[in-house]
C-alpha cells in the first residue's frame, strides 16, 4: 500500500491522483519501491496531458512502466481526467461497456481498440466502425494494426483526440507477447 504520509512531500494534484486510483497506486509503488518523489515524477506527464495538446482539446494519453500499463483521457468529460483499468488492451466506442465510452451518435459501440505490445508499444486497430477511424489523416484499414507514436492524431469520425504516451518499457527479457 502507498504510504501518502511518508515524509517526501508530494504537490496536491499528484497526491489527489493517487488516492482516487488506489489499484495503480498499489501497482506503482510495488514496482517503482517506497520512492514517493520517483512515484511523483512518473505521475506528473498525466497530470499535464492537457497542457500538451495543440490541435484538439481532447487527448489519449498511454502510460507504461513496463508491467503497469493504462490510458488516461478526457474524452468522455473535457473538464476532467479519466483513468483506464491497467490491461494490454481497451475498447473504444459509445457502449458503456468499453474502457472509453465516447457517447456521441456517429461513433459506433464498438468503434476500436488501443492494445499495448511491450515490445513494439502502442497499437490502434478500427473494428469495422460505421464511421471510420483516422490516424493523422490516414483512414485505418478495419482490423489492421496501427502503432501510434507520442503526438499522433487519432480521429474517431470526427471526433479528434491527440495520443501521447508517458512511462517506459520493461527490459525485453521480461516480456511477453500481448494478443487482443
Amino acid at each position: 500500500m502507498l504510504n501518502l504520509k511518508s515524509p517526501v512531500q508530494v504537490d496536491q494534484r499528484t497526491h489527489l491522483f493517487l488516492e482516487q486510483n488506489p489499484s495503480i497506486s498499489e501497482s506503482l509503488i510495488e514496482e517503482l519501491g517506497q520512492n514517493l518523489s520517483q512515484v511523483a515524477t512518473f505521475i506528473q506527464p498525466i497530470l499535464n496531458a492537457p497542457s500538451r495538446c495543440e490541435i484538439s482539446s481532447n487527448y489519449i494519453q498511454a502510460v507504461t512502466t513496463g508491467r503497469t500499463t493504462f490510458l488516461t483521457t478526457n474524452l468522455t468529460n473535457v473538464r476532467s481526467t479519466q483513468v483506464t483499468e491497467m490491461a494490454n488492451s481497451w475498447l473504444i466506442g459509445r457502449s458503456n461497456n468499453c474502457a472509453i465510452a465516447i457517447l456521441e451518435k456517429s461513433i459506433s459501440r464498438c468503434h476500436a481498440v488501443i492494445g499495448h505490445h511491450p515490445n513494439e508499444g502502442f497499437c490502434i486497430m478500427d473494428l469495422g466502425s460505421s464511421n471510420g477511424t483516422w490516424v493523422n489523416g490516414s483512414k485505418l484499414v478495419p482490423l489492421q494494426q496501427q502503432f501510434l507514436k507520442d503526438g499522433d492524431l487519432i480521429e474517431f469520425n470526427k471526433i479528434r483526440a491527440e495520443f501521447f504516451v508517458s512511462g517506459w518499457a520493461a527490459p525485453k527479457s521480461s516480456i511477453q507477447e500481448t494478443h487482443y
